[in-house]
């Protein structure tokens, strides 16, 4: 990570573009963005795409739960007309199709949006994407969901990880997860709880602090000021030039 704080584009620069799309995806380069943010769940067939929602009615033309759909059915369906029609016929990406766009542009903060208890089917398919394409300097790999991450830790020891959580979180459970059983390079806290004797005590164990999810520039030069690694936000423009990148 640099030495000044960077800004990634969450779920690709989605106050413009369709989130977790290509277009998006682009888009948030183009703007300048250091890295993009996305959420990646399997399909019943064991493919990787890109999607935050479990359910598909939010952002697609499609209906029911992600992980009951094969990837042959969810090529039919539209993750653009719902934001704009200018983007109609925009396809739900696959994993791999954003590698491709993005090549080494950017750095990749990829969410495992998985809550099973089993820490779900999408590490093993992402730990194996991960080797093939030889992207351990370019991704980090978070979730709220801890088992995810010691999952991902067992599989594959120097693959980055981000530890996601909220206020909401009890402390003592949220230092619980920062043992040994997962060791994650960074923290991924909301935004919120970030405060001067925060960043004392994350940078006294030897963490990264990459928080989310920022659109507000005064909030985000108060944590460029604290020394926040990223900024994920949805306007990655926007706080670029406010933090003065």
């Amino acid at each position: 990570m640099p030495n000044r704080t960077q800004v990634y584009g969450h779920r690709g620069a989605k106050a413009v573009a369709p989130e977790n799309t290509l277009p998006a995806f682009e888009k948030a380069i183009q703007l300048g963005a250091a890295g993009i943010e996305l959420d990646t769940q399997a399909t019943a067939d064991g493919q990787l795409i890109v999607l935050h929602d479990f359910r598909l009615e939010r952002t697609t033309t499609g209906n029911g739960l992600v992980r009951e759909h094969t990837l042959a059915q969810l090529q039919g369906v539209d993750a653009g007309i719902r934001f704009h029609e200018s983007f109609a016929g925009t396809p739900i990406p696959t994993l791999d199709q954003v590698f491709d766009l993005v090549s080494d542009r950017c750095r990749v903060n990829v969410e495992i949006k998985n809550m099973d208890w089993d820490g779900g089917p999408e590490v093993e398919l992402l730990v194996q994407m991960m080797q093939r394409r030889k992207l351990h300097d370019q991704v980090i790999v978070s979730s709220f969901n801890p088992i995810a991450l010691m999952k991902v830790r067992w599989a594959d020891p120097s693959i980055a990880l981000g530890l996601l959580y909220s206020g909401d979180l009890p402390l003592f459970l949220r230092r619980a997860w920062l043992g040994p059983l997962i060791a994650p390079e960074a923290l991924h806290p909301h935004h919120t709880i970030i405060d001067e004797e925060y960043m004392r005590w994350a940078r006294s164990q030897g963490h990264f602090v990459n928080t989310w999810t920022v659109n507000d520039p005064d909030e985000a030069r108060r944590l460029a000021g604290l020394g926040v690694d990223t900024i994920i936000s949805d306007v990655p423009d926007v706080i670029i030039e406010a933090i003065g990148l």
